[in-house]
C-alpha cells in the first residue's frame, strides 16, 4: 500500500508534488491547488472556490496524506462519498466512509481501522456529525485536517442549502488547532461571506480561482411548440455519447426517457420519488455503462462524478446561475469538449417568481432570490458571451469572450425589432389590456374576430398592422417584451392578460428613444432549421490510434466489471487517449502519462503493456 511510505515530519510543497505524482500520476498542480495545499499543510484554515473539474479534492487529499493523523471530509451525499472512496482506494490510498446506509459491522470495521491507524482519509456526512456522538468519538483520534466539501450548502443564499451544514461551525471548538478547509465550485461574494461566517472561517484567506471552463460550449434557446422535438434532435445527433437532461417534473423524466428509448437511445429516468433500489440501479448503470442518457430532476445532483458526460441539456431552466454552473459543470469533467444547452421560456420565469413570492422564506431571502432570478434570465436571454456572463456573475473582471458559445459564433444574433415592438405595445394599449398573447397576435395579424370584444377592438387602428409577421414571430416579439419587463402577464378570472408593466419604458420604446432587440430577426422566424452537430471528440486521432483507443476502452470495461467498479475509476477516457497516442513500452514510460500513479501502474500496467504489444 502507498500508505506504507511514511510522510515527512515537516512536509513541503516539494513533498506534496512528489505525492501528487506518486499517488495520482499528475506531474504538477494546476491553478491555485499548490497555494491551497501549502496553506493547509502549514496548519491554516481556508475557503477555496475552484471550478468543477478544477481538482478541489486534491486540495485536501494531498495534505491529509502528508499531515499526521486521518483527514476528515464532510460530504453531502452517500453516492459522492462512495465514488471518492473507490477512486482513492484504486490509487492506493487507505480511505473509508461512515454513513447511514452502512451495516453496524461495517461501521465497526471503520472504527477499528481508525483505532489501529490504518486510515488516511475518512468521509462522513453532515447529518452524522450533527448529533455530536460522532464528533465525540472522532475527537479520540489524531485528526490531520477537516474538509467541508460542497461548502455552498452552508449558505441560505446558495442554491442547495442544507440546514445540517450550518451546524458544522461547531467543528472549530470540537477540534481546536486542526486546519479546516471549505471547498466549493460555485459561490458568489454573498455566499462566500455566509460560508465564512457560518463555519467560523472569518479570518481565513479565500482562494478563488477563475470560473472559466474552456472545454464547455454553451448555448441557450427559447422554448416554442417544437421544444420537445428539438431536444430529441439534439440527442439523436449525439447518439452514443453520455448525457444528462434536466427537467422539472418527475412525470416528464419517465415520458422523455421512454420517447428517447423508442428512438434507440440508451435513456434512463431518475427522480426523487422513484423506489430507492431503482434509483440505485439507474445510477449504477449511468456510472458503469457507455452512452447512457439520464433524464432527471435535480435530485440527480451532487455526487455525479462521471468524467465523460459529453452534454447537459436543461429542458427546463435551472433555479439560478449557481445551479446552472453546478449542473452544466457535470459535463466534460475529463477536460474534453462538452456542451451545455439550456431551454427557457417566460412561463418558466413567471412560475419561479410565483414560487418565490409564495414561499415562507423571510423577505430578505425572497429579495435575494428575486435578484438571482432576474440575473438568471438576463443571462439566458442575453446577447453577451455565455461563459463570460457566468464569470462576471461570480465576480471576475477583465473577462474575454469565449469564442465558442452561441452568441460568439453567431454574429447575426441580436436584431433590432423596435418596429415590431411598437406595434405590439400599441395593440396592447388599444385593446385596453384585455387580451392574452393569443388574442393580441390574432388582432395584430388581422384574423377574423371571435366574439363581441374582438369585434369591437377590430375597429382600432392596430388591427391587422402586423400582417408582415407570422404567429411564431409575434410570439417571439411578445416574449422579448416580457423578458425586458416592458410587458407583464396578470391573471384576470384565471386568464393571463398582457399589461404594460412599465409605462415610462413603454413610452420610450414607442417614441423610438429605447430600442428593442430580439435574439433573431422575427421576419426569419420559423424559417431555416437549426443545425445540430455531434461533438467530434476523436477527429484528431488517426484510424490506427483510434482503433487502439477503442480497444483500451473495451479492456477498461471488462476490467471494471470484474472489479465491480465504474470504468472511470480504472482510468478516465483522457488517460486512455494519452496511452493510445504515446504507446508506452515500459512501466516507467506508462507512469509518465498524467493520471497513472504507482498503484494503478502496479495493478494495471502489465495488462496494458501486453495489450499494446499485440497491436
Amino acid at each position: 500500500m502507498l500508505a506504507e511510505v511514511l510522510p515527512p515530519l515537516d512536509p513541503t510543497l516539494e513533498d506534496a508534488q512528489a505525492t501528487l505524482h506518486r499517488v495520482f500520476g499528475h506531474s504538477a498542480f494546476r491553478g491555485l491547488q499548490a497555494d491551497v495545499v501549502a496553506h493547509v499543510m502549514a496548519g491554516g484554515d481556508a475557503l477555496a472556490v475552484l471550478p468543477t473539474g478544477g481538482g478541489k479534492s486534491m486540495c485536501y487529499q494531498i495534505p491529509a496524506l502528508l499531515r499526521p493523523g486521518v483527514g476528515i471530509v464532510v460530504s453531502p451525499l452517500i453516492a459522492l462519498m462512495t465514488d471518492q472512496v473507490e477512486a482513492l482506494r484504486a490509487a492506493g490510498v487507505r480511505a473509508a466512509r461512515l454513513d447511514s446506509s452502512m451495516a453496524w459491522d461495517d461501521k465497526q470495521a471503520v472504527f477499528s481501522a481508525l483505532e489501529a491507524g490504518r486510515l488516511d482519509i475518512l468521509y462522513v456526512s453532515p447529518e452524522g456529525l450533527s448529533s455530536g456522538v460522532l464528533i465525540e468519538r472522532l475527537s479520540r483520534y489524531s485528526i490531520s485536517l477537516i474538509a467541508v466539501d460542497e461548502a455552498h450548502c452552508v449558505s441560505q443564499w446558495g442554491h442547495d442549502f442544507r440546514p445540517d451544514y450550518r451546524r458544522l461551525g461547531a467543528l472549530q471548538e470540537a477540534f481546536p488547532g486542526v486546519p479546516r478547509l471549505a471547498v466549493t465550485a460555485t459561490a458568489d461574494v454573498r455566499t462566500r461571506e455566509d460560508i465564512r461566517r457560518q463555519l467560523h472561517l472569518t479570518h481565513a484567506p479565500e482562494f478563488v480561482a477563475s470560473f472559466d471552463r474552456p472545454n464547455l460550449i454553451l448555448s441557450t434557446r427559447r422554448k416554442d411548440s417544437r421544444t420537445a422535438a428539438r431536444i430529441l434532435e439534439l440527442v439523436l445527433a449525439r447518439q452514443g455519447l453520455c448525457g444528462i437532461i434536466y427537467v422539472t417534473a418527475r412525470k416528464e423524466t419517465e415520458e422523455l426517457a421512454a420517447s428517447l428509448r423508442e428512438k434507440g437511445v440508451h435513456a434512463l429516468a431518475y427522480h426523487a420519488q422513484m423506489p430507492s433500489d431503482q434509483k440505485s440501479e439507474h445510477l449504477r448503470r449511468f456510472q458503469e455503462e457507455d452512452g447512457v442518457v439520464m433524464v432527471a430532476t435535480i435530485a440527480f445532483g451532487m455526487g455525479i462524478d462521471k468524467p465523460d458526460v459529453r452534454y447537459v441539456i436543461h429542458a427546463d431552466p435551472p433555479k439560478s446561475i449557481e445551479a446552472y454552473w453546478q449542473e452544466v459543470g457535470r459535463a466534460g469533467r475529463d477536460g474534453l469538449p462538452a456542451e451545455g444547452i439550456a431551454f427557457y421560456g417566460f412561463s418558466d420565469r413567471r412560475f419561479m417568481a410565483e414560487r418565490i413570492d409564495g414561499s415562507p422564506a423571510p423577505d430578505e431571502v425572497k429579495q435575494v432570490q428575486r435578484s438571482k432570478l432576474n440575473q438568471l434570465y438576463s443571462f439566458l436571454d442575453g446577447l453577451a458571451c455565455r461563459r463570460g456572463g457566468v464569470r462576471r456573475y461570480f465576480g471576475e473582471t477583465d473577462v474575454q469572450d469565449c469564442g465558442q458559445c452561441d452568441v460568439c459564433t453567431n454574429p447575426t444574433m441580436g436584431h433590432n425589432s423596435s418596429q415590431w415592438a411598437k406595434m405590439a405595445l400599441s395593440a396592447v394599449i388599444r385593446c385596453e389590456e384585455s387580451f392574452g398573447r393569443g388574442r393580441i397576435i390574432s388582432h395584430l395579424i388581422g384574423a377574423e374576430p371571435d366574439g363581441p370584444l374582438e369585434t369591437r377592438f377590430a375597429e382600432r387602428s392596430t388591427f391587422g398592422i402586423g400582417k408582415g409577421l407570422n404567429k411564431t414571430a409575434w410570439r417571439r416579439v411578445l416574449d422579448q417584451l416580457l423578458f425586458d419587463g416592458i410587458l407583464a402577464e396578470q391573471s384576470r378570472d384565471g386568464f393571463p392578460l398582457l399589461t404594460i408593466a412599465c409605462p415610462d419604458l413603454a413610452r420610450s420604446v414607442l417614441k423610438g428613444e429605447v430600442p428593442v432587440f430580439t435574439r433573431e430577426d422575427p421576419v426569419q422566424a420559423g424559417g431555416a432549421k437549426r443545425s445540430v452537430a455531434k461533438i467530434a471528440l476523436d477527429d484528431d486521432l488517426d484510424p490506427e490510434t483510434l482503433a487502439l483507443y477503442r480497444t483500451l476502452r473495451d479492456w477498461r470495461l471488462e476490467t471494471a466489471r470484474a472489479a465491480g467498479i465504474p470504468p472511470y475509476v480504472v482510468f478516465h477516457d483522457s488517460v486512455l487517449r494519452q496511452v493510445a497516442l504515446a504507446r508506452p513500452s515500459t512501466t516507467s514510460a506508462l507512469m509518465m502519462i498524467s493520471g497513472i500513479g504507482e498503484a494503478k501502474a502496479r495493478r494495471y500496467g502489465q495488462s496494458i503493456l501486453a495489450l499494446l504489444s499485440k497491436t
